[in-house]
């Protein structure tokens, strides 16, 4: 007698896999990445933002800068933004976006995501989000240059 068996579902492989939120995740951290490149020159790459097995990336003064009153008076590399690709956003950091309240009216997309006083959660991106971005990205490198780190 003939020995009759299931259909197996057919494996899933890379040009038949769906999409996954973490694939749409995937995509603005690399489109985050690539307008943060943007910054290069007069920003660096040079040092490595090091986050325990997350993908990140981050763009600081081409020379450490001493910063009165901390880090010791040692010169330190400071940040200008940052990306890490979290579970369920990627947070975009603009560190110096707090040090400007006025930037807030500039940027009501981008200030709806801010979940700290420089984080922002990001899930998706849109033509508006992505120049507001790139303005907070301006504001923060006119606060640098006030201050003299670029």
């Amino acid at each position: 007698m003939a020995k009759t068996t299931k259909a197996r579902p057919a494996k899933a492989t890379a040009k038949t896999k769906p999409k996954t939120a973490e694939d749409s995740l995937d995509v603005v951290f690399e489109e985050l990445v690539t307008i943060l490149k943007r910054q290069v020159p007069p920003f660096s790459t040079k040092v490595p933002l090091v986050v325990r097995n997350k993908k990140a990336f981050q763009i600081t003064v081409p020379k450490p800068v001493v910063v009165p009153g901390s880090y010791g008076g040692k010169p330190v590399p400071i940040q200008l933004a940052a990306v890490i690709l979290q579970k369920g956003y990627v947070g975009l950091y603009v560190m110096c976006i707090y040090m400007n309240p006025a930037a807030n009216d500039k940027l009501p997309n981008l200030k709806k995501l801010l979940k700290g006083k420089s984080c922002f959660h990001v899930k998706m991106l849109d033509d508006v989000l992505k120049r507001e971005i790139e303005e907070a990205l301006v504001i923060a490198t006119a606060e640098y240059k006030k201050r003299g780190w670029v």
